[in-house]
């Protein structure tokens, strides 16, 4: 990892400054989880000024428990130290956690361009389906039966597409065996 490079880049969707360590650092650890994964640079300024940060014994073991402890599912972050002009620089490396989304104090954040925003409760759910490989139209819909449904328009849907070579379906199939086969319907209920 090039750091000298990384900080004339300046901050993007994958890299953070921080001049300390604090709770906006946890913040973007939850961020770069719910995303592509990223580095947080501690002793770096907003600006890619390199201030340096005071590392005692214990620190870097504090701050990877402070990451832990405060995140759910908990982060294990990889930190390491690293010389700058003379100063000591620490990178928080944080990777895309397979199933989210990671919160901190009940907060879910997603990273967008260079910064850390909040998201909303759909986000979150969206984010959670997405992780597991699941979506909205696998579910039923609520309050909906078959009865709703036009099977005139899904028989004009059948001839067109069997019109144009999209599907191909048999003469025998019935609108209500195309919706299930296409996953629109389950359990004699729409999805």
């Amino acid at each position: 990892m090039n750091l000298p490079e990384l900080i004339k880049g300046g901050e993007s969707e994958t890299l953070e400054f921080k001049e300390k360590f604090d709770e906006r650092t946890v913040d973007s650890a939850v961020a770069f989880a719910n995303e592509k994964g990223g580095t947080i640079l501690i002793g770096v300024s907003d600006k890619g000024v390199i201030k340096g940060t005071i590392i005692g014994k214990e620190t870097l073991t504090q701050w990877a428990n402070q990451i832990s402890s405060k995140t759910e599912p908990q982060l294990i972050p990889l930190i390491e130290t690293h010389e700058l002009e003379g100063k000591k620089v620490v990178t928080v490396k944080i990777l895309e956690y397979p199933l989210k989304p990671v919160s901190v104090r009940g907060k879910c954040f997603r990273r967008v361009k260079s910064s850390n925003r909040v998201m909303n409760a759909q986000e979150i759910s969206e984010m959670h389906l997405q992780s597991t490989g699941m979506s909205w139209d696998r579910f039923p819909a609520a309050e909906r039966t078959l009865e709703d449904l036009d099977l005139e328009k899904v028989k004009r849907y059948m001839r067109k597409a069997a019109e144009t070579g999209r599907k191909a379906f048999s003469e025998d199939e019935s609108p209500l065996q195309v919706l299930e086969k296409m996953g629109l319907v389950k359990g004699r209920r729409p999805t």
